[in-house]
């Protein structure tokens, strides 16, 4: 198990330097980290990045115990949220109690279906030694780096939108235009809530029938939206034919809208 955690230290030792080099959003969606300050950013990922490396620890744990995970993944992310939220206010310098909003409970949720398969997956390499081989470390990094950016971005919804730490001086000091702030995040958050709603299907749909990915991922550029294709996420290891006809349906339809 020491052998293990070192393997794992050594990992997010590397995705930490990644994201301390650039995190500009250079994805086609908008961010709520694009409102706050560069500093603040950092914060937020490399505590992020801190919890989650402490949380994939005791889960492998339990994995190599012979614990299934299934049932704790999702209650995990939930607890993710909440210990990097109070980890992040702490810092912060505010004293407002620890409690995830309501009004967020949709975007966690959302991650939970999206990131269920990537932790699954982390953790299979993680209990079977093979988190550091070459290929492995490169797909394992990118699914984590996918989920830290997700959870990243929930905490600016979950800490910048607390009517109490509005009130507070460090709203000032964290947000770039904070004049502006409240009113382009309740923009954002219900651009963001109607795009979810709208591409569920669509982006399902496409996952399913190419077995492809979606990943966020931090590059030396910033931080790029990818697809990834790896037999290691497949749901189902033979197309139909359907699949293959949805599969080219949809590929029109991405380059009706991004002529490409």
């Amino acid at each position: 198990m020491s052998d293990l955690k070192q393997k794992l230290n050594l990992l997010f030792y590397k995705i930490s330097l990644k994201f301390y080099s650039n995190t500009k959003n250079l994805t086609r969606t908008p961010m709520p980290l694009d409102l706050i300050r560069e500093e603040v950013q950092l914060l937020i990922f490399i505590t992020v990045t801190l919890e989650l490396k402490l949380i994939l620890t005791k889960l492998t744990a339990f994995s190599l115990m012979g614990v299934s995970p299934n049932l704790l993944i999702d209650n995990s992310i939930k607890f993710l949220a909440l210990s990097s939220k109070e980890k992040l206010l702490y810092s912060l310098g505010s004293t407002l109690k620890t409690k995830l909003e309501t009004s967020n409970i949709w975007m966690l949720k959302k991650i939970q279906i999206e990131e269920y398969t990537s932790v699954l997956t982390v953790l299979e390499f993680s209990s079977s030694s093979r988190i550091l081989e070459n290929n492995s470390s490169t797909l394992v990094i990118s699914l984590l780096e996918n989920i830290i950016i997700k959870i990243v971005n929930y905490m600016v919804y979950e800490i910048f939108c607390d009517k109490k730490f509005v009130k507070t001086i460090f709203f000032k000091l964290y947000t770039s235009d904070y004049l502006l702030f409240s009113y382009n995040l309740i923009n954002l958050k219900t651009y963001l809530y109607w795009k979810f709603y709208v591409e569920n299907i669509y982006v399902n749909i496409k996952r399913f029938s190419t077995d492809t990915y979606p990943l966020i991922i931090c590059t030396k550029y910033g931080l790029e939206a990818k697809r990834l294709y790896s037999k290691e996420l497949y749901i189902n290891f033979y197309t139909s034919n359907l699949q293959k006809l949805l599969s080219k349906s949809l590929d029109f339809i991405d380059y009706l809208r991004y002529k490409r």
